[in-house]
């Protein structure tokens, strides 16, 4: 700010006094009346800062005639010190020297500086234009009502203040009120590219009126709407109120967003939804099972919505058959010209990824109809554990169908795999005898919900003198710790053992408890043993340990496990085929005990994780069992090729043989579903490490 006799409306700048500095400012300017003639016009303009530490502090205009040398003074102003003194400066004219100076700087690229500086200009010089009354968000904006007389309908830029400064659109309607003066009108619209997400920032909007920058203030008992209302809002304005066709239409379509209301069921055209099931499975996703009958084929996207987040489902689902859907609409007059075809896969599964509904924020589908638009459901979900919410879905699938595959491959496997499953969590310990904790060696026995019978395997523990002195920690679930804890007790007691029994939460089968077991123990060598095993002889631990030791241990020991007839359930596991047609192969699986002859320990592809010896350090660096499926035995598999990716192979161990019997509660149709997930789990994880594996 300064004084001269005369200076044009946009001059040239030299920077530090250097002409090939130079940049083209505004300057705006008053007149002085009662000043020199050589100071007869003050100005105003913005200017590039000199540099603090080469810069002389000078600055020269360029005009006709002789150009302008300034100087700038040794110490910058406060902005309020500088407005005070521009106000006392430019008197009448201040408004609108100020009104140039914020055209200005919102003309130049923003960054926040700028912004706090427009800001506390529009504080100084903005006049009252009105109230918000009325606030609401949306996805993607936020609707405001309430009074003005200083713009009109359609599409304005503000400037909106929320501790900050940042720029704004509102695309407006207006509507006359009874209540307001002349030329006060009422207005409703949606505050689109912002940069807040919530009503409650806002402190006021700034806006270009005819007759300079006008302030609408939030009314001091404003009603914040929920979201869930607001489409509402908007269809009562469009009804009472007018707007340019463009922001009429951008209006309507926010209008007819979700507003908590089943639409889809009122349509005129022959298209219903329906679900089954809605569950959100915890820290994973939405899995919907429902039907949607559209026999004329009306609808296209369809949306599963929560908030701002989104899915397209219909990309992504599994359709079924449904002759129940197609039964229950056959005697309908409205759908039945439309019935000829027959089609009964009305029904479909589908697992939305990642979606998770935040609280407060309602669940819904969303179905663009042919000729109508968008129609709605909404969803009152329920919440599950994703193991327990997955294998429900399991009983609605004829396992011999088609669609029963393309469920568990697509949906079921992927969930799983995407499944953030907290790791099962030792709570609470209990020591019988004089349990050594830091023992060399030990053995952790994993129990899971099933009814278990402790006392022959105490039995048989306490008469092995190779296991006798070894310290034993039993896992069991909380649930069934009462009445395993007291029998393990008593049977500890009784035989002279050293047991840790404990509890653990988060157990869903056996592999569970060994974790949790073996992070509750700090042996350096640990005796792996599944509560579904069953010993067959004295000295099985001696012979394991000893293979172990001659591998350095370095390696997993596992005995030949066996079926209750003395078949054979595992003898090594072993790589087959080439390229990407390789897998992991249980070669011996279902032949009789002699069919594997009296063959010495040797090196397989992974080991059986239900009876073995392996290094604690070795099972905690590659994290231990992994969560994401549905079986102990894939889980096992899993563990093991993770070892070998990690240097430590698996070795089977012949002599040896255990008895892993199957409790045989799980229906057949509905195992064998089951291990489709796990294979389809297993092979999306491991297919392209066990194609170039040697061996």
């Amino acid at each position: 700010m300064s004084a001269c006799d005369a200076i044009p409306g946009k001059v040239p700048v030299a920077v530090d006094g250097n002409p090939r500095n130079k940049v083209e400012t505004m300057a705006l300017t008053w007149r002085r009346p009662q000043a020199d003639a050589t100071l007869a016009v003050g100005f105003l303009c913005l200017a590039p800062a000199p540099s603090p530490d080469r810069g002389s502090g000078a600055i020269l205009l360029g005009r006709p005639g002789r150009p302008l040398r300034l100087i700038l003074a040794p110490k910058p102003m406060p902005l309020q010190a500088f407005l005070a003194a521009l106000a006392d400066e430019a008197g009448q004219a201040f408004p609108t020297v100020v009104d140039g100076l914020l055209e200005v700087l919102l003309a130049g690229k923003s960054n926040p500086r700028r912004l706090r500086a427009v800001g506390m200009l529009l504080q100084s010089v903005a006049k009252p234009g009105g109230f918000v009354e009325v606030m609401g968000p949306l996805d993607d904006g936020i609707f405001v009502q309430g009074w003005t007389a200083n713009f009109t309908a359609g599409r304005t830029k503000l400037l909106v203040a929320h501790g900050g400064l940042s720029p704004a659109v509102l695309e407006a309607g207006t509507f006359e009120r009874d209540d307001l003066g002349e030329g006060a009108r009422g207005f409703f619209g949606l505050l689109e590219d912002c940069a807040i997400r919530h009503p409650s920032e806002i402190e006021r909007l700034f806006f270009r009126a005819t007759d300079g920058w006008r302030a609408l203030e939030v009314y001091e008992r404003h009603v914040v709407l929920e979201q869930i209302t607001v489409p509402g809002h908007l269809r009562d304005g469009l009804q009472r109120g007018t707007a340019p066709a463009a922001t009429t239409e951008k209006l309507k379509q926010a209008s007819q967003r979700f507003d908590g209301r089943d639409t889809i069921s009122f349509l005129d055209q022959p298209v219903r939804a329906g679900i089954d099931d809605a569950t959100i499975v915890e820290g994973t996703g939405v899995l919907i099972i429902g039907w949607l009958f559209d026999p004329d084929r009306l609808t296209g996207d369809v949306v599963l919505r929560s908030g701002t987040q989104s899915c397209a489902i219909d990309k992504i689902w599994t359709r079924a058959i449904r002759p129940d859907v197609t039964a229950a609409f056959a005697e309908d007059p409205r759908f039945g010209p439309a019935m000829a075809s027959r089609r009964n896969s009305h029904g479909f599964i589908v697992f939305a990824p990642k979606l998770l509904p935040e609280p407060g924020q309602p669940l819904y589908l969303e179905f663009e109809i042919e000729g109508h638009g968008p129609a709605f459901l909404p969803l009152s979900p329920g919440r599950n554990p994703a193991r327990r919410a997955l294998e429900r879905v399991f009983g609605l699938l004829d396992p011999r169908s088609s669609t029963a595959t393309a469920v568990v491959e697509k949906q079921i496997a992927p969930a799983l795999q995407a499944a953030e499953i907290p790791p099962p969590k030792a709570i609470e310990t209990h020591d019988i005898g004089s349990f050594n904790a830091d023992a060399a060696m030990g053995l952790v026995i994993g129990l899971d919900h099933r009814q278990r019978e402790l006392s022959s395997l105490f039995a048989l523990l306490a008469i092995d003198p190779e296991i006798r002195p070894l310290p034993i920690v039993v896992a069991a679930p909380g649930e069934s710790f009462d009445r395993l804890g007291a029998e393990a007790r008593r049977l500890a007691r009784f035989y002279g053992l050293q047991v840790r029994l404990v509890l653990v939460e988060g157990v869903e089968d056996t592999c569970d408890a060994l974790e949790a077991g073996v992070r509750a123990s700090r042996f350096q060598t640990v005796a792996l043993l599944s509560g579904a095993a069953q010993i067959r002889m004295p000295g099985w631990l001696g012979r394991l340990e000893r293979a172990y030791r001659g591998r350095g241990g370095h390696c997993v020991a596992s005995p030949t496990l066996l079926f209750e007839d003395n078949s054979i359930r595992w003898a090594g596991a072993w790589l087959e085929g080439e390229g990407a047609g390789r897998r992991v192969y249980n070669r011996f699986v279902g032949y009789p005990l002699d069919a594997i002859g009296s063959l010495g320990p040797m090196e397989v592809a992974a080991g059986a994780t239900e009876c073995c010896v392996m290094s604690r350090n070795a099972f905690i660096e590659v994290d231990g069992f992994s969560r994401s499926y549905f079986t102990t035995g894939e889980k096992g598999l899993d563990l093991c090729l993770k070892l070998r990716m990690n240097g430590v192979p698996s070795l089977w161990v012949p002599e040896v043989e255990i008895y892993v019997v199957e409790d045989g509660e799980t229906r057949p149709h509905v195992g064998a579903l089951i291990n489709l997930a796990d294979r389809t789990s297993f092979d999306r994880r491991w297919a392209l490490a066990i194609s170039n594996m040697r061996g």
